[in-house]
Order: structure tokens, then sequence, then C-alpha cells
């Protein structure tokens, strides 16, 4: 009875620690290893990563520097979501050709569509530099020291890679805060172009209605094709490249999966802070979610509006509403994600636990000491500097943020592209009615909102008050209407910045600026004693394994197909799980029960082809006997890893990551191991769409389906 109970507290403390965590692609332990094997993992170690040996980790990149993607034919077919490739539609969509609405399929080679500034970057190595760097640092050295050391060995470490294949590149990045440090290896591809989308009420069905949220429908993809030069290599955009032939590209399974099924991503999260303190996990509430949640609802009220009155202003603006209304939602469910499971209490448990331990050996842990009270200083000296950015950050408008983004150009001596050049690309999104408005609200909204004189524009409200009376409409009236940059047709013929600095807008940029460097001048370093912190619970709990925070380096997560087991929309438990894959009724549901609710309206076209429901036989599922829409499972997700591969234990493709869940919105500062669920588009929904639907029977005869 006792062995048998051993092998139970075994197996539940397996699941627990199966599911966090972003492993560090090549430098998986051999614990860490062993886990993935018993959960079901079938590839071997060089099946998953080599750097000897095409592996699956060649059919993953990086995309744009904001999301991931997965490489799913030998002619460079690259999958990835719908809201990642969302800025790219949105560029080549006009009310003619409204790709946005109706969705887009390039039916041969020659249609693809070029997307300026799109790349990709190919994960080639990691390799542990941590000795290297921190050994280089003599024990006396100061901080300014240390830096410029750690700055001078970085580079000579990057100017050993081996840069004689075109397009490497490599970066070192700290982990666990600057207590490790690796150094990556990238080949980069600059012609990546659009192949096929699906119409919006597919690829971003739900809207912000669903976002973050459980069950979801949405069919949340895109696709691209990398382009070489005809050896194969990185190259510029030219009609003469020819599709990129990968090392290695992703097969894709249509048998499925069921409850408990192994499940890993592969892709390039972009942030977490898990090893916070308590103290920064407070201040990321109150300094950085709250204010960014207000000022962005000023902001999007606006641009909702505005996107009603025409076709024209929709397509315009359509990628920058999503981008805001993503994170202004996600601030919100952060915050009361945090709340619920009392993470800022658990921390501080761990904090006096750490505390505790440095009291038994102040002598060997003296490091240590004081740590806390640090802490609670810094952030509490930071918190107008730190309140005071997020406010700044989030309060320009489009037109003011790109006048003061020619202006730090110019004062570091980084020009940059054509001047004209970059008002023809800034301006196609802008439309200067809608900026007037928006510039005005946040204006009003900061002022009311800066945590003190020194954050106020003080330039700008001394004119407010001794020329306008303190209407800040007509000073704004007054702005607008006689600043070129308000005048897109004027501002196109200027070539240079230098020809305009007798603008006025010019004035408010300096203001706002002086705010921004005084805001860098002042703020407390507390890094150091975070990374400290960090170090101080990891050598307590040295028994304990910790993957580190995401920073956008290649990572895989692991755990398994598993619904969610507690009432959605809240935090808790219930007896009976929902279920893990959604269906076509579910989706037809939502459309039909909401007729209001633009998030969920659906073209006639789509309507009626979901409405018969003849999907071909090969996307159903045996089990069900349905097309599976989206699925659940129990990964690490974070924002980056949009995009990423969801592969089965053969390594083969079973969807594409795209959201969390509500209830685990704290996820970026708290994993919880019983509420935290990837979302993905099952690959089935996605080739029901592209074969069924619009017929795109070329890019299906691309793929390996098993």
């Amino acid at each position: 009875m006792k062995k048998l109970l051993f092998v139970l507290l075994a197996l539940c403390t397996l699941s627990v620690r199966a599911d966090e965590g972003m492993w560090v692609m090549g430098n998986l332990s051999a614990k860490t290893d062993s886990i993935l094997r018993s959960l079901g993992l079938e590839l071997t170690s060089e099946e998953l990563y080599s750097t000897e040996h095409p592996s699956l980790n060649d059919a993953i990149v990086q995309l744009g520097g904001f999301c991931s993607g997965v490489v799913v034919s030998p002619d460079g077919l690259l999958f990835t979501n719908h809201h990642c490739g969302f800025g790219s539609i949105q560029d080549h969509s006009t009310t003619k050709h409204d790709y946005l609405k109706y969705g887009f399929y390039a039916k041969t080679f020659e249609e693809e569509l070029p997307n300026e500034g799109l790349y990709v970057l190919f994960h080639i190595k990691t390799v542990d530099v941590t000795d290297l760097l921190l050994g280089s640092v003599p024990a006396d050295a100061t901080d300014e020291q240390k830096d410029s050391i750690m700055n001078a060995v970085s580079l000579q470490l990057m100017n050993m890679v081996d840069y004689s294949g075109k397009g490497i590149q490599s970066e070192v990045n700290p982990f666990y805060k600057g207590s490790k440090y690796f150094l990556s290896v990238y080949q980069r591809y600059d012609d990546v172009r659009l192949v096929y989308a699906p119409p919006q009420c597919l690829g971003k069905y739900g809207g912000d209605t669903d976002n973050w949220m459980w069950p979801r429908q949405t069919c949340d993809f895109s696709v691209f094709r990398i382009y070489a030069d005809k050896d194969n290599n990185p190259a510029e955009y030219n009609k003469e490249n020819v599709p990129y032939h990968p090392r290695q590209y992703a097969h894709v399974s249509t048998q499925g999966y069921t409850e408990g099924s192994y499940a890993m991503t592969l892709g390039y999260p972009g942030s977490t802070d898990r090893y916070l303190s308590s103290y920064g996990v407070e201040s990321t509430m109150r300094t950085e979610n709250d204010v960014r949640y207000q000022v962005r609802g000023v902001k999007l009220d606006i641009l909702n509006e505005a996107m009603r009155q025409s076709d024209a202003l929709r397509i315009m603006y359509a990628s920058k509403y999503a981008s805001s209304s993503n994170y202004w939602k996600f601030s919100l469910g952060q915050n009361q994600a945090l709340d619920n499971l009392k993470v800022i209490d658990e921390k501080r448990q761990v904090e006096a636990e750490l505390m505790r331990w440095v009291a038994e050996d102040t002598i060997a842990r003296s490091r240590y000491i004081g740590i806390l009270d640090s802490l609670r200083v810094g952030y509490e000296q930071s918190f107008p500097s730190l309140y005071g950015y997020t406010l700044w950050a989030e309060s320009g408008s489009d037109i003011l943020n790109f006048v003061m983004s020619n202006m730090m150009g110019r004062m570091f001596g980084k020009h940059g592209d054509d001047f004209h050049a970059k008002v023809e690309k800034t301006y196609r999104d802008i439309d200067v009615s809608t900026d007037k408005k928006i510039f005005l609200a946040l204006l009003k909204n900061y002022i009311a909102h800066a945590p003190n004189e020194h954050f106020q524009l003080t330039r700008l409200q001394h004119e407010v008050d001794s020329v306008w009376g303190g209407d800040y409409d007509l000073y704004v009236e007054n702005l607008y209407a006689n600043s070129i940059f308000a005048r897109p047709s004027e501002l196109k013929a200027v070539h240079d910045f230098a020809e305009v600095a007798e603008d006025p807008m010019l004035d408010v940029a300096m203001d706002a600026l002086t705010i921004f460097y005084g805001i860098m001048r002042s703020h407390v370093v507390i890094e150091e004693y975070e990374r400290l912190l960090g170090d101080g619970i990891r050598e307590m709990n040295h028994d304990k394994e910790y993957y580190p925070d995401a920073n956008f380096t290649m990572r895989l997560s692991y755990g398994l197909c598993k619904p969610i087991n507690f009432a959605p929309g809240t935090t808790g438990l219930k007896e009976e799980a929902t279920d893990l894959i959604t269906s076509p009724r579910s989706f037809l549901n939502k459309h039909e029960q909401n007729p209001d609710n633009l998030d969920f309206e659906l073209i006639p076209q789509v309507y009626k082809w979901m409405k018969r429901g003849k999907f071909s036989k090969q996307y159903i599922d045996p089990r069900t006997g349905q097309l599976p829409l989206c699925f659940l499972t129990t990964n690490d997700i974070t924002g980056g890893n949009s995009g990423s591969g969801m592969f089965d234990g053969k390594g083969r493709l079973i969807g594409l990551a795209f959201d969390g869940n509500w209830e685990a919105m704290s996820g970026d500062l708290k994993f919880d191991t019983a509420l935290q669920r990837c979302i993905g588009v099952d690959i089935r929904w996605v080739l029901s769409v592209m074969d069924d639907y619009s017929h795109a029977k070329r890019l299906i005869r691309e793929l390996t389906i098993e």
C-alpha cells in the first residue's frame, strides 16, 4: 500500500510540474528530457534539436520580431496566426481589394505578395557563455565598469561566430536577470510573401469579446512563404527569388489527439517575469496595467467610432486597433487574476521563507541580507517615474510619435531611412481628423493623470493658459491647422526633417521628450536587487529545476491535451470538465445568438459554408464525428508564442498556439498549474478552411499530411 501511495504521489508531482516552463532548446537537462519522454515524446534528442543534423528546431521561425511560425513544406510555406499576419494583410488591403474582410489566396507563386520589413529568423544554435562573461569581470568592478566589460566581451563572442553564410546574425542574451548568459545564432531571411489569409470573420472570430477567453472558435491562421536566391541563400526581395527550401519542415497530422495526449509548443515567447518580487508585482499592477488600461480605453473609443464611419478607415486602423485592444484587455485580466490568485501574498510568503533561510547562516548568505528592504525602498522611490513613463508612452498620437521619433533620430545622429520614404509609409495609415481627436483626448487625459508637477507639459500648458484661455480644444485646432505634419500632401514634398524645424508640432514633441529624459534620469535601479532575490530563491531550493524567463529566444514548452476543469470566467473548480475541443455548432451558436455583436458577424459566404457543414472527411475527428475547431493544452504560453507550432509526441503538427485563458492571465508573473491553458487552432480546422472553403488545393498538395 505504501508503494502504491508513493507511485501515485510521484505521478501527481509529475503532472503538476509537467506543464510549467519555457525551456531553452539545446540546454534541456536529463531530468527535463526524462519528463518529456514519460509524457509521450517519441522524438530522439537529435530529432528535436541538433546543430549537426536536420531537426524539428529547424522548422521553427521567429516572425518579424513579434511572433512565431512553423515551416510546413519543402517550398518554404509558413504557417502562423492570422493576428500575426494582420498588419501585412492590412497593408495589401484596399476598399477595392478588401483582403481583411474577404480573405486572400494567391493561386500562383507570381501572385504571392511581398511584405516590406517582414523577416524570419531560423535558430541555428545556442551556447552557454556565462563563465566567459562573468569570469571577465573583476570582483571590485563598479556597475559602470561591469557593463562596459561585459559589453566588450559580448561583442568579442559575437565576432567569433562564423558569418561566412549569408544572413547570419547573433546576440548575447541575459537569463535569470543576468545570472546566466547565452549566445544565440540565427539566419535571417527578408523576402517573406503573403500566400493565404482567411476572411477576418474566421481569422478574428470573436474579436475583443472572445479575446483571452474559452471556449474559442477562431480560425487564427495565415500563410506566408519564405523566398531565397537561386542558391537558397537569404536575399532582399527580388522578382527573381525562388521559394526557400528548408533544412527541415514539419509534417502535419490529421490523426488528432485525445485528453491526456502529449503536446508541445516550439516558438519564441516574448517576456515573462515569474521570479519578480512581491514589490515588483504590485508595481506592475499599479504603474503599468492600471495606466495602460485607462489610457487605451480612451484611445480605443475614438478608433472604434472612426472605423465604423467607412471601410477605408476600418482598413486603415484595423491593425492598430487590434494591437492596442489586445493589451488593453490583457492589462485588466492580468490584474484581476493576480488579485484572485493572491499572487502578492504568495510571493511574500516565499520571501519570508528566504529571509528565514538567510538567518540560519548570515555569513554564508550575507549577500541576501536586507534585499527586501532595498526592493521596498527602490520601488517606493521609483513609483512616480514608472507610472509617469507608462502614461507618457501610452499618450502619443500617431503624428506626435512620428515627430518625436524623427527628433530622437537626429539627436543621436541616426537619420535612418529617407525622410520622404518614412512619410509615405507612416501616413498611409493616418487619418488626420482621427489623429487630432486622439491627440486632444490623450493630451487632456495625460494632464489629468500626471503623477506630479515634474511630469507636466510645462511649456504647452503655459501656452494654452496664456494664449488660449485654458481652452485645449482651441489650442489643438490651431496646432493642427498650422502644422505641416497635419497636411500629408505638403509633407510628402519635404525631403529632410530639418526643413520643418520651425513647425509648432516640434515644440510639443520637445516638451514631451524633456519629460521622457527626466524620467530616465530619475529612474531608480532595482534590477540588481531583483536578480539577487532570484538567485537566493534558486539557491535555497537547489534541488528544484528553474527555467529562465522568456526573452524572445527559442523555447520548448510541454504539456498535455486537457480541458478546463473549472467554470470558465472564474477560478472556482467544478466537478465536470468542459469540452476539450470546440465544434462548428458552437461557432454558429455564437453568431446566431449575438446578432448585434460585430465580433460574431459573418460574411454570407462563410455563414452559408458553415451552415451547410460539408467538410472533407479527412478533417473530421473520428471520435466526435465533427470538424474540430480549437482545443486546449496545459502548455506554457505568453506573447510572442503566437503562431508557435503545436506538436504531438511524434513531432507532427496538430495546431497553432494563439491564446491563453482569462482565468490564468497572471501567467506572465505567476504560472498556475491548475488554471493555465494554451488555446490552439486545430490544424484540421486550418486545412478545412483552406481546402473546403477556399479550394486552395495547390497549398494542400505542398504539405506532408499523415
